[in-house]
């Protein structure tokens, strides 16, 4: 059973986030699995159509967290950035992805572990969303978003989200939330 992201999603949204939540779940993910398999083979690893599946799930949810939470930055597992990776290779998709739901191109930071500072910012944004997903999701996959991760494995996070429609709109579900 595929699951969408409304299935799961375990928040109030509200018609603007649901809209948004919609548009990621109807996404073409399937030049991303593509890619990936690519990746992966040249390992010497196969990716599983349930591992793919999982995986660009888990890429909805780190999308839809920007999308809900957006007044704040995220981590992403190493586990998902494969995925994050191949829609960003795709240019002219992932562009028009991001205008569509979040009104701007999101922005790909990648992990520097030679700046202590920044693996610092990115352990703490990584455990801020971890406990976020818990709050937003009623499923999590703990292979590509697994509640701890040693910070070898940190690789990388995005950009705020400065579209002042998508932040009004989680200032709007925040208030609704804590009402």
């Amino acid at each position: 059973m595929r699951r969408t992201l409304l299935s799961i999603v375990s928040m109030p949204v509200s018609s603007f986030q649901r809209e948004r939540l919609a548009a990621i779940d109807l996404e073409d993910f399937d030049p991303v699995i593509r890619k990936v398999r690519e990746e992966y083979a040249k390992v010497g690893v196969a990716l599983s159509d349930e591992d793919a599946a999982e995986g660009i799930l888990a890429l909805k949810q780190y999308y839809a967290v920007a999308l809900l939470d957006p007044l704040n930055r995220h981590a992403v597992s190493d586990a998902i950035d494969p995925f994050w990776h191949a829609h960003i290779l795709h240019t002219k998709q992932y562009h028009a992805f991001c205008h569509q739901v979040f009104g701007e191109y999101v922005h790909h930071e990648p992990l520097d572990h030679a700046n202590a500072h920044k693996v610092r910012e990115v352990e703490a944004l990584y455990a801020y969303t971890v406990s976020v997903y818990a709050l937003m999701f009623r499923y999590v996959s703990p292979s590509y978003f697994p509640s701890t991760m040693p910070t070898a494995r940190m690789v990388c996070l995005h950009d705020e989200v400065t579209n002042q429609l998508v932040r009004n709109e989680s200032a709007i579900a925040h208030a609704e939330i804590a009402a």
